[in-house]
């Protein structure tokens, strides 16, 4: 057996022992049933973590509801690997009850329709839910800045529902490609652009050009993987904008190692009919357009009546505060700033932000002043294919097997559920030894509105 195989195993294996034994600590914590009511909008990261920093330091004094549409936990830093067949999407749905239920938390499935900051009542579509303290983390949804051809013509990776049908449309182009014989069509049907050099971008071309190229001459014979392109294109001038640059240049190199296509300082200006036009009058033909750059905050928090900041968020004070100082604001629904710079739209962001809103929820109540919020910069990480990455870990940018080994091991270990864990373990691990699942999965697919 290969070294890369022992080490990536090992870490696998060293990562799963640590989330066993996280998992073995999990008890059963009883809630107050007379106590302050706080409830929390969102079961995301952000909303989690401020579930979880409550529990642990006041969960006996204290009604916790927390409210969500969905009743599952999307792990969106491996939604990717979804849409890319590398995962199956139980992977990176958890189920919120298992977090809820042994930490005495009401869940409500609901979806929020409005709050009404005088009476503290959150509006939903399953009733109405009154609080004392509220802490706002709905999360985001996909931006396309005013694009309508865009919105109308690509394929958001935001959800679940996107990632299952991302995956699902490359599918269905590989075996329409494997029947056709006009080369121009079956070229057009292997051509796969991906709109933003962000993570998600970076991660999924990467994925891609893997996935693609390595099936087409095992699974699809009459093609030519040759034929087949990954083009990511950016607005930028680097890709991985908020990162080091370092980081993007490594990540660069990368892709155009897997044969990945990097168009720069490029910005798509109309999406229409599988052709793509950009404002530098370049124009390319491609049966698969995914939309992978720009967030703004859902309808729901945009419209709220209070101080809004970019992309529809809520402005907040130092200790994450709306203009109503009972409501917090956390993760993507935040206009944050911390030391005068404004708080990356990042998972990492959203959990310490949700820590600190707990804190300062119990603050109020022991009628002590909120702790203003600083935002520590833990490093970053991004999967860029098959055993590549680059990460960012106490200040040391690594890349290529070393940093494909660290992204692994930090989202293995974020992921909340045990099963999900090791499915995801079991997942990995048969993707490194055995070619990527092909089976399109048969689901209502629905478009994302935005």
């Amino acid at each position: 057996m290969k070294r890369s195989t022992i080490l990536a195993l090992g870490a696998a294996g060293l990562a799963g022992f640590a989330a066993a034994r996280a998992y073995k600590k999990d008890h059963k914590v009883r809630l107050s049933s007379t106590g302050k009511h706080v409830v929390i909008l969102g079961g995301g990261f952000g909303g989690l973590s401020a579930a979880s920093k409550l529990i642990e330091m006041a969960g006996g004094q204290l009604r916790i509801t927390l409210v969500d549409q969905h009743n599952y936990h999307l792990f969106t830093p491996m939604l990717y690997q979804v849409a890319t067949c590398g995962v199956v999407p139980y992977d990176v749905a958890i189920p919120l009850r298992s977090f809820t239920g042994p930490r005495g938390i009401r869940f409500r499935r609901a979806t929020v329709q409005n709050v009404d900051f005088e009476k503290k009542m959150v509006q939903t579509d399953a009733g109405a839910i009154t609080y004392d303290y509220l802490v706002i983390a709905l999360g985001s949804t996909t931006n396309y800045f005013g694009n309508e051809s865009a919105r109308e013509h690509t394929l958001p990776l935001k959800s679940l529902e996107g990632g299952l049908a991302v995956r699902n449309h490359v599918i269905d182009c590989l075996e329409q490609a494997a029947q056709v014989t006009n080369k121009d069509e079956q070229k057009n049907l292997l051509t796969f652009i991906v709109i933003g050099g962000g993570a998600t971008g970076v991660e999924t071309a990467g994925a891609l050009a893997d996935a693609v190229r390595n099936l087409i001459p095992r699974r699809y014979p009459t093609l030519n993987k040759n034929d087949s392109r990954v083009i990511v294109i950016e607005a930028g001038s680097k890709l991985l904008e908020h990162m080091k640059r370092e980081m993007a240049q490594i990540a660069l190199q990368e892709l155009k190692n897997a044969g990945v296509e990097v168009w720069l300082n490029t910005t798509a200006k109309n999406v229409n009919n599988g052709n793509i036009e950009t404002e530098d009058a370049r124009s390319i033909s491609a049966a698969t357009v995914v939309w992978a750059t720009g967030i703004r905050a859902g309808d729901v928090v945009s419209e709220l009546k209070t101080d809004h900041g970019k992309g529809g968020s809520i402005t907040v004070n130092g200790f994450l505060q709306t203009d109503h100082p009972e409501v917090f604001a956390i993760g993507d629904n935040a206009a944050a700033k911390s030391g005068g710079e404004s708080v990356p739209a990042l998972a990492a962001a959203a959990m310490q932000e949700g820590h600190a809103a707990a804190r300062n929820v119990i603050r109020m109540l022991q009628n002590k002043e909120p702790i203003r919020f600083w935002y520590k910069d833990l490093g970053s990480v991004v999967s860029v294919g098959h055993r590549v990455g680059v990460a960012e870990i106490a200040g040391r940018v690594i890349g290529g097997f070393s940093g494909w080994v660290a992204w692994r091991v930090v989202h293995l270990a974020r992921i909340t559920s045990f099963r999900n864990k090791l499915a995801t373990v079991l997942d990995w691990s048969t993707g490194y030894f055995y070619d990527v699942d092909t089976a399109r999965l048969e689901i209502q697919e629905r478009k994302q509105a935005a």
